[in-house]
């Protein structure tokens, strides 16, 4: 008896295995049929959020019917004494992630920004630094800049309106002209180059944002940019400004700006912040953190064009852009006026008065020294005023000097 049973179970399973190859068959040829479809209006090759939920519903009811053929039909062959009543399927509940405002919306009509996320070096040099970026606690730009980069796209996906791409998801190296010319190949609107600062003397912290110098390409790329950094001051950083710098030709200095103007797409730079100051590295040195940079300019940019997560708009807000009358040249002189005052107040230390001006950009840092420049402490942040106070303990022995920059590291020393 216990023979004949497993005969006849044997071939129950024979009987439903083909079945079961048909029904997957036809199942990925519907996955295929709307993946082709998908392919037509996302040159990117990926799911992003206004494509995924156009098509989800469709390939959601190719499979569910290719499979209930399939079952109906394994049910219809199979051996009656075999046949097992399925388990009940809970229905999957409808995607709501993404509505459509105003009602019924063309999503081929819809309005689309092509936007371009470029992980800032990358490539497997061991001493190239256009391939390593900066190097500091043992850990290399190019793969923190990758993280921020799949963070940002991964945000931006949960808004309408926007398609992203990445001119390199792995740890490769494309020289600047490659990475301007794929943003141009997919349409590219803007360009959001992606870094992390580190300097000489390993003493500046903060975020900033470096623009092209001219006409719409700067007026662009400083509006993306105050809205990014505004979302990383929010999180903790210093803002140094959004900021221009000319080569010697009088052309946009930075390779990857000058290249996508070259194409007519309008790019920026976010230097994050410094990954050889404590402060700054303790807001990039774990994934959650890379993933917080990511999700904050993802945010700065959505803000920027008005886009709405999880909503696909018909229309996108109108941007008012001021385009500059003239080359927006960076400021390429150090802070003027500088000087300094020492008042005995009564408790026995003595009051320091420190006086700078800056009339093109603004005054961002201090520092100073009590042994006539040996050593300097922590550079300190500069008020809005022209002048700041502070206390110091001072024997009358010490030689001291005071250096005050402005928000492009140009600096005037008082004596």
């Amino acid at each position: 008896m216990r023979r004949r049973r497993r005969r006849r179970r044997a071939g129950g399973l024979l009987l439903l295995l083909p079945l079961l190859i048909m029904g997957l068959g036809i199942s990925i040829g519907a996955a295929v049929t709307a993946w082709t479809e998908l392919e037509g209006i996302d040159r990117s090759g990926r799911i992003t959020g206004p494509v995924l939920f156009a098509w989800s519903e469709k390939l959601s009811e190719q499979l569910h019917l290719s499979l209930a053929a399939a079952e109906a039909q394994a049910e219809e062959d199979m051996p009656e004494a075999e046949w097992e009543e399925p388990k009940t399927q809970p229905e999957r509940e409808p995607d709501t992630a993404l509505s459509i405002a105003g009602g019924s919306v063309d999503l081929e009509a819809a309005p689309k920004l092509r936007i371009v996320l470029d992980p800032g070096h990358g490539g497997p040099g061991l001493k190239e630094e256009q391939e390593l970026g900066a190097i500091y606690r043992d850990t290399y730009e190019k793969y923190l800049t990758l993280e921020i980069a799949q963070a940002m796209r991964e945000e931006l996906s949960e808004y309408g309106n926007v398609e992203i791409f990445l001119t390199r998801d792995t740890d490769r190296a494309m020289t600047l002209k490659e990475r301007a010319a794929y943003a141009e190949s997919v349409g590219g609107d803007l360009l959001v180059s992606l870094h992390l600062n580190a300097s000489l003397e390993h003493n500046f912290y903060g975020s900033e944002v470096f623009v092209s110098a001219f006409e719409h390409f700067h007026a662009r790329g400083a509006g993306v940019g105050e809205c990014i950094l505004k979302e990383l001051t929010d999180y903790g950083f210093v803002s140094k400004g959004v900021k221009t710098r000319l080569g010697s030709n009088g052309a946009d200095y930075y390779g990857i700006i000058r290249e996508c103007k070259s194409l007519g797409i309008p790019a920026l730079i976010v230097e994050h912040g410094y990954m050889d100051e404590d402060g700054d590295w303790a807001r990039m040195n774990t994934k959650e953190a890379l993933r917080t940079l990511g999700q904050r300019d993802a945010a700065g940019l959505a803000a920027y064009f008005g886009l709405e997560k999880g909503r696909i708009l018909p229309e996108l807000p109108r941007i008012e852009e001021t385009i500059p009358p003239a080359v927006v040249r960076p400021d390429t002189t150090p802070p003027e006026e500088v000087w300094y005052k020492k008042e005995r107040q009564g408790d026995g230390r003595f009051l320091i008065t420190l006086h700078g001006v800056e009339r093109e950009s603004r005054v961002m840092y201090y520092d100073y020294s009590v042994d006539g420049g040996e050593t300097y402490g922590k550079l300190q942040l500069w008020g809005s005023e022209d002048t700041v106070q502070f206390p110091m303990n001072l024997t009358g022995e010490e030689q001291l000097v005071f250096r005050v920059y402005n928000n492009y590291e140009l600096r005037t020393e008082a004596r």
